[in-house]
């Protein structure tokens, strides 16, 4: 799973009042939303059920796995184990990544927005990600990728789509992203529920959060 370390329009839905009952009702309410409306537009106020969706481009991304059997090591061509020197806090790195982030926004209310992820790229295996040998052969493997991860975010002030580079700075994680897309939240929970499809000319590997690493398959080259 990559750290599982993803246009710019801001979507304002039309507000609809009921009836009030009597003409003059139906008037007081029509002219009440039309005020509202003309409120929303000029002052800029996103209403609750409000969406945004901003996407980005990074390159040189670490993929790692969470596979209990991952040794993140390598026997080289003379038979010698070597450790990887990529590793990180989210286990070792396998691959690298290159990908388009696209994040769609959803406010919750009370300063609170539920954040889908979804990734997009290609990805670069020079390590087999998951497998129950005690060292892993040099692979050299490229293939595609297809991922989703949510999060919830607080902050005050909401999303700024511009905000968001739409080139990141090689090997830029989604916790920074997320800092690009709110400047001001105070915290970002979630980014539990992730699911990564690769696929190779050879085969294909899911890793799940919700299954047993033993039944992802692998990327052997």
């Amino acid at each position: 799973m990559n750290t599982k370390s993803l246009l710019t329009r801001i979507g304002v839905p039309v507000l609809s009042l009921g009836l009030l009952g009597g003409v003059g009702a139906t008037l007081a309410t029509s002219a009440s939303a039309a005020t509202q409306s003309a409120v929303l537009t000029s002052a800029s106020v996103k209403p609750p059920t409000a969406t945004v969706v901003a996407s980005t481009h990074v390159a040189g991304v670490p993929d790692t796995t969470v596979g209990s059997t991952a040794t993140g090591s390598y026997e080289d061509a003379s038979g010698n184990v070597t450790s990887d020197p990529s590793q990180s806090a989210f286990g070792p790195v396998w691959a690298i990544d290159d990908a388009t982030d696209t994040y769609k926004v959803h406010s919750l209310g009370n300063n609170q927005y539920e954040v889908d992820r979804m990734v997009n790229g290609t990805f670069q295996a020079f390590a087999q990600p998951n497998t129950g040998l005690s060292t892993v052969s040099p692979i050299n493997v490229s293939g595609q990728l297809h991922g989703t991860i949510s999060y919830v975010v607080t902050s005050v002030n909401g999303p700024v789509a511009s905000n968001l580079l739409p080139e990141q700075a090689i090997g830029t994680g989604s916790h920074a992203q997320l800092m690009q897309l709110f400047p001001d939240a105070s915290s970002i929970a979630g980014g539990n529920d992730w699911v990564f499809a690769y696929h190779t000319a050879h085969g294909s590997m899911t890793q799940r959060y919700d299954t047993d690493s033993s039944t992802w398959g692998n990327i052997t080259g």
